[in-house]
């Protein structure tokens, strides 16, 4: 068991109001204000980078309740993949759902706070949006998406620690671009 999932469970069975306060919250208020207010503008920054395109396999590690894994199977389309890995079942839950509402069959979920069993360089973008700074073992999450990452591949970070970030980031990848919070990496 992870230790996220051992702490869900410490809550749910500790504090099981509040537990469900907070869970609501988590669930369903951040995913409204991720739809509507700041996963449009981070989209957008998607497009104007030209981050994710037709055919590519994306991986989005926290994917949360799947808004990015989503838009990103969208524009991979039919020729691309998107694995969207959290560690937390009930997320999964809701992308799976997700998915099968909006018809997507190139979303595939993965259950994990770190190792993605994926293949050796398989990925050609992967994509954190507001979860790096919740990593606690960060130097082993980021050799385990080097080791996936493909040879021109890209790491996409946006999260709020900003420049940060990039005191974790060692000689496996290089800063290639950033705009605000949004950091672009490439595998050194």
């Amino acid at each position: 068991m992870s230790n996220y999932l051992g702490i869900e469970l410490f809550f749910k069975e500790r504090f099981n109001l509040l537990y469900r306060a907070w869970y609501a919250l988590w669930v369903y208020w951040w995913p409204i204000w991720r739809m509507t207010i700041s996963g449009p503008r981070i989209v957008r920054k998607w497009h104007q980078f030209s981050l994710i395109k037709r055919g590519q396999k994306i991986l989005d590690f926290g994917c949360g309740t799947g808004y990015f894994a989503i838009q990103a199977a969208k524009v991979v389309g039919n020729g691309g993949f998107v694995y969207a890995l959290d560690c937390f079942p009930r997320q999964l839950q809701i992308v799976k759902r997700r998915t099968s509402k909006n018809n997507l069959s190139n979303v595939t979920t993965i259950l994990s706070d770190g190792d993605t069993d994926l293949p050796d360089e398989s990925i050609d973008v992967i994509w954190m949006c507001d979860v790096f700074h919740e990593i606690k073992n960060k130097d082993y999450i980021l050799k385990e998406l080097h080791r996936i990452l493909n040879k021109v591949g890209l790491l996409v970070i946006y999260d709020g620690m900003k420049e940060r970030l990039l005191d974790f980031i060692t000689d496996q990848f290089t800063l290639k671009r950033q705009a605000g919070k949004l950091f672009v990496l490439s595998k050194s």
